[in-house]
């Protein structure tokens, strides 16, 4: 344990002044282009079967599609746009084996895994390949905590080894991991494009209104999904998987 003299003096030291500096400097974090970049060096082929699962409003297919001159077709349990089917990972509406790629983005920790991960592996062809990105709790995510933020966001897991687990019982044998830890927040911080002090300012703003319901935390629970990532309580991970033949 740290003792409060040693935490005196180091805050007085030229060490600290040290660190500062090398923290004050960026250290060129992956953003989330670069889920398209990793996709893109897997080798991709025209007329390739992509399935994008969670497509929402099918902005990310649309790009694979562009981008590769592959076949896509996009699924969501609430499809935001006339190209998205309806249909959910526990019951994808497809054939078996028809597919060479599975696109999957924030969609693994809102279902059950066991189940999703199966269906995955039945629609993919022998040697097709899943690219799913998906947040991890890690050790520094207190159990009230991970209660919290789950019943907030409408979890069912954020546990990386029953992640593991289920693929590994669905068949899908894991190719490549990347952990991504806050790389993409210290991006999107870099770029402007998100702000870890304003997200925070809200949910001071928030509790000291005194707002309260399943509204009120689902909102909190947004704001600092992000902070959370920055503090290494959650932490984004991509999975490669491949169908055993």
């Amino acid at each position: 344990m740290t003792k409060v003299r040693e935490l005196y003096e180091f805050w007085g030291a030229e060490s600290y002044a040290a660190l500062e500096a090398e923290l004050g400097e960026s250290l060129d974090p992956r953003g989330r282009d670069w889920l398209f970049e990793l996709f893109a060096s897997l080798g991709p082929r025209a007329g390739d079967v992509v399935v994008d699962i969670g497509a929402r409003d099918d902005n990310h297919l649309r790009r694979l599609v562009e981008e590769h001159g592959v076949e896509g077709i996009a699924l969501d349990p609430v499809p935001q746009a006339d190209e998205v089917l309806e249909g959910t990972i526990e019951e994808l509406p497809l054939a078996d084996s028809s597919a060479d790629w599975i696109w999957c983005r924030d969609v693994l920790v809102h279902v059950d895994v066991e189940r999703g991960l199966g269906e995955c592996a039945r629609v993919l062809k022998p040697g097709g390949r899943m690219l799913a990105y998906v947040t991890l709790a890690t050790d520094l995510l207190e159990p009230r905590e991970a209660a919290w933020i789950m019943d907030a966001c409408a979890l069912a897991t954020l546990d990386g080894i029953r992640i593991d687990a289920a693929a590994a019982a669905a068949g899908l044998e894991l190719a490549e991991k990347a952990v991504l830890g806050g790389e993409w927040r210290e991006r999107m911080i870099e770029e402007g494009e998100w702000d870890a002090n304003e997200a925070l300012l809200r949910v001071s703003r928030l509790r000291r209104l005194g707002v309260t319901g399943s509204e009120a935390e689902a909102y909190a629970a947004d704001k600092v999904w992000g902070v959370y990532q920055l503090l290494g309580k959650l932490c984004p991970t991509v999975y490669l998987w491949e169908r055993r033949v």
